[in-house]
């Protein structure tokens, strides 16, 4: 006898009356004002499939040059990976928007679509680049295949926002949430980040390796 399914919970109806999907396996309503992806440097592998996803999503191929995340990895003195992505940053925090030369700013938070993104048309190029020196976070990045900076988007398709990185991450080291307080922490600079880290393992040095006996 095959068992009966339970009915799929229902988080959130949109204006049409459509059922919204949450994100995450506890299927978690999707944030409904401005939200950003929130990092968990101390669950992250490395695996990169975040990376993968990205690519696939905007540019169909699994090419981790193509990734609006990037995972740095470290020896703190363990190996140890560190996520960076954009954190749609409050206005006044915008540090590559306000650098931005162009008028308006290439590089902008659409309001109407909360997130961050790139007019490829009017952008200068590599070859400016005053976005990517204004983040602190060092999130901005020109590809080798575009000469425009890549930025997360959170992978916004006709109006609605579904982070793929958060999706496949399987160590749930990402979560998509709504801005709730100072994100301070989460713009600092990756090394600054694996420097934190590594002063947990004090004091062994950073050149030495943690061996289980």
């Amino acid at each position: 006898m095959a068992q009966k399914q339970k009915p799929k919970k229902v988080n959130s109806v949109d204006a049409e009356g459509k059922v919204e999907d949450g994100w995450g396996v506890e299927d978690h309503p999707f944030p409904q004002k401005i939200a950003y992806i929130q990092t968990r440097e101390d669950l992250c592998v490395g695996c990169g499939i975040c990376e993968m996803a990205c690519s696939m999503h905007h540019f169909g191929v699994i090419n981790r040059d193509l990734s609006r995340i990037k995972i740095h990895r470290y020896f703190t003195p363990i190996p140890k990976a560190v996520q960076n992505v954009c954190n749609q940053c409050e206005e006044k925090e915008r540090e590559c928007e306000k650098a931005c030369p162009v008028d308006p700013p290439a590089i902008h938070f659409d309001d109407e679509l909360m997130h961050m993104d790139v007019d490829p048309d009017r952008c200068l190029g590599s070859g400016c680049g005053r976005c990517v020196e204004s983040c602190s976070a060092d999130v901005p990045f020109f590809s080798s295949v575009h000469d425009y900076p890549l930025v997360c988007d959170l992978c916004e398709r006709d109006g609605k926002r579904a982070p793929q990185c958060v999706e496949v991450c399987p160590g749930y080291a990402l979560e998509y949430r709504s801005e709730s307080y100072p994100r301070y922490l989460d713009r600092i600079h990756c090394d600054e980040k694996a420097e934190s880290i590594s002063r947990r393992f004090w004091p062994l040095p950073k050149n030495a390796a943690w061996v289980r006996e």
